[in-house]
């Protein structure tokens, strides 16, 4: 059984949940968000289920599980969301600080508060709303 093309992110991680158990889609989102799965794993549910398509560049199964993690989370290992504000690629980054911002897990390195200088400016606005403040202090 595949979701229905098109689905909200939210509503397609929803389902996931009803359907395979919301421990397992957190531990899969984890696995996709670390780079350990990929997005054809036979181990885990049909990419679809995120909102995701088979054969994407690899950054985006990352994207993909931080996605899943916005809408279903906490995350059971809030370091690898931290971890992930490492990212070579930008989007993982942005969504990694939604993350951090809708479940309030923990930054104690200051990797939200470097990102407010990250290059990307989607990137430094997310940081910057992650922090609470809507932009850059004038």
């Amino acid at each position: 059984m595949l979701p229905e093309p098109g689905g909200r992110p939210q509503d397609l991680a929803a389902a996931a949940c009803e359907l395979f158990g919301r421990e397992l889609v957190v531990d899969w989102c984890e696995q996709l968000l670390s780079g350990r799965a990929g997005d054809a794993d036979r181990r885990w549910p049909d990419i679809a289920w995120l909102g995701g398509t088979i054969g994407w560049p690899d950054h985006w199964r990352r994207v993909w599980g931080a996605r899943g993690l916005l809408h279903i989370g906490p995350p059971r290992h809030p370091r690898l969301v931290v971890d992930a504000l490492s990212d070579p690629h930008w989007r993982v980054r942005e969504m990694s600080l939604k993350v951090i911002r809708a479940h309030d897990l923990p930054d104690s390195r200051g990797l939200v508060d470097a990102l407010t200088e990250d290059p990307v400016e989607r990137v430094r606005r997310q940081a910057w709303r992650t922090l609470g403040v809507p932009g850059p202090p004038e």
